[in-house]
Protein backbone atom coordinates (compact mmCIF):
# COMPACT_ATOMS: atom_id res chain seq x y z
CA UNK A 1 0.00 0.00 0.00
CA UNK A 2 1.09 3.33 -0.84
CA UNK A 3 -0.38 4.80 2.13
CA UNK A 4 -2.31 7.28 0.10
CA UNK A 5 -6.02 7.03 1.55
CA UNK A 6 -8.37 6.69 -1.74
CA UNK A 7 -11.41 7.92 0.04
CA UNK A 8 -9.70 11.07 0.71
CA UNK A 9 -10.88 13.01 -2.98
CA UNK A 10 -14.61 11.67 -2.07
CA UNK A 11 -14.78 12.79 1.59
CA UNK A 12 -16.25 16.41 2.16
CA UNK A 13 -14.88 19.21 2.74
CA UNK A 14 -14.62 21.37 6.26
CA UNK A 15 -17.67 23.11 6.28
CA UNK A 16 -19.38 21.47 3.00
CA UNK A 17 -21.76 18.30 2.91
CA UNK A 18 -21.55 15.66 0.95
CA UNK A 19 -23.45 16.88 -2.24
CA UNK A 20 -20.05 19.90 -1.90
CA UNK A 21 -22.70 22.75 -0.66
CA UNK A 22 -21.84 24.94 2.25
CA UNK A 23 -23.59 23.24 5.62
CA UNK A 24 -22.56 26.14 8.27
CA UNK A 25 -25.07 28.54 9.01
CA UNK A 26 -23.67 32.44 7.89
CA UNK A 27 -23.21 33.48 11.35
CA UNK A 28 -20.96 30.42 12.07
CA UNK A 29 -19.21 31.15 8.94
CA UNK A 30 -18.43 34.63 10.14
CA UNK A 31 -17.31 33.43 13.46
CA UNK A 32 -15.25 30.51 11.91
CA UNK A 33 -13.52 33.65 9.57
CA UNK A 34 -13.25 35.92 12.49
CA UNK A 35 -11.23 33.08 14.55
CA UNK A 36 -8.99 32.31 11.25
CA UNK A 37 -8.15 36.41 10.76
CA UNK A 38 -7.59 35.95 14.93
CA UNK A 39 -4.92 33.40 14.18
CA UNK A 40 -3.21 34.25 11.21
CA UNK A 41 -3.00 37.57 12.81
CA UNK A 42 -1.37 35.56 16.02
CA UNK A 43 0.70 34.03 13.95
CA UNK A 44 2.29 36.64 11.61
CA UNK A 45 2.83 38.81 15.38
CA UNK A 46 4.52 36.03 16.74
CA UNK A 47 6.66 36.00 13.23
CA UNK A 48 7.74 39.46 13.83
CA UNK A 49 8.62 39.31 17.34
CA UNK A 50 10.91 36.36 16.77
CA UNK A 51 12.42 38.39 13.86
CA UNK A 52 13.25 41.50 16.06
CA UNK A 53 14.37 39.52 19.14
CA UNK A 54 16.73 37.54 16.28
CA UNK A 55 18.00 41.16 15.07
CA UNK A 56 18.45 41.97 18.15
CA UNK A 57 20.68 39.01 19.48
CA UNK A 58 22.30 39.16 16.09
CA UNK A 59 23.44 42.85 16.52
CA UNK A 60 24.06 43.14 20.33
CA UNK A 61 26.71 39.66 19.36
CA UNK A 62 28.11 42.13 16.60
CA UNK A 63 28.30 45.35 18.75
CA UNK A 64 28.28 45.02 21.77
CA UNK A 65 31.92 43.83 23.04
CA UNK A 66 32.21 44.48 26.65
CA UNK A 67 28.34 45.03 28.34
CA UNK A 68 28.20 47.03 31.52
CA UNK A 69 26.59 49.21 33.30
CA UNK A 70 27.62 51.95 31.56
CA UNK A 71 25.58 53.95 28.81
CA UNK A 72 26.28 52.82 25.23
CA UNK A 73 28.80 54.43 23.41
CA UNK A 74 29.09 56.20 20.47
CA UNK A 75 30.81 53.68 18.13
CA UNK A 76 28.41 50.85 19.59
CA UNK A 77 25.00 53.25 18.91
CA UNK A 78 25.98 53.39 15.52
CA UNK A 79 27.25 49.85 14.89
CA UNK A 80 23.50 49.15 15.57
CA UNK A 81 22.08 51.42 14.12
CA UNK A 82 23.90 50.33 10.87
CA UNK A 83 23.24 46.09 12.18
CA UNK A 84 19.48 46.87 12.03
CA UNK A 85 19.37 48.92 8.81
CA UNK A 86 21.27 46.14 7.23
CA UNK A 87 18.91 43.25 8.88
CA UNK A 88 16.00 45.00 7.67
CA UNK A 89 16.99 45.83 4.27
CA UNK A 90 17.67 41.73 3.94
CA UNK A 91 14.37 41.38 5.24
CA UNK A 92 12.90 43.56 2.81
CA UNK A 93 14.96 41.58 -0.03
CA UNK A 94 13.44 38.32 1.13
CA UNK A 95 10.16 39.58 0.78
CA UNK A 96 10.34 41.36 -2.46
CA UNK A 97 11.76 37.81 -4.03
CA UNK A 98 8.88 35.69 -1.87
CA UNK A 99 6.19 37.95 -3.38
CA UNK A 100 7.34 38.07 -7.24
CA UNK A 101 8.04 33.78 -6.71
CA UNK A 102 4.68 33.70 -5.39
CA UNK A 103 3.14 36.11 -8.04
CA UNK A 104 5.43 34.11 -11.00
CA UNK A 105 3.72 30.56 -9.76
CA UNK A 106 0.11 31.84 -9.80
CA UNK A 107 0.55 33.51 -13.23
CA UNK A 108 1.84 30.10 -14.29
CA UNK A 109 -1.00 28.15 -12.87
CA UNK A 110 -3.61 30.48 -14.43
CA UNK A 111 -1.97 30.88 -17.41
CA UNK A 112 -1.68 26.78 -17.42
CA UNK A 113 -5.57 26.28 -16.11
CA UNK A 114 -6.60 29.18 -19.18
CA UNK A 115 -7.13 31.90 -16.62
CA UNK A 116 -5.06 34.22 -17.71
CA UNK A 117 -5.47 37.64 -16.24
CA UNK A 118 -3.94 40.76 -17.68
Amino acid sequence: SSGINAEWPLRPGFGQSASGTSSLHPSDAIKMQDVITAIETSIQLESQMNIVKFMNQKCFERCIYKPTSSPLGNGERQCIAKCMDRFQDGLKVVNQTIMQRAKAESEAMNHNAGLSYK
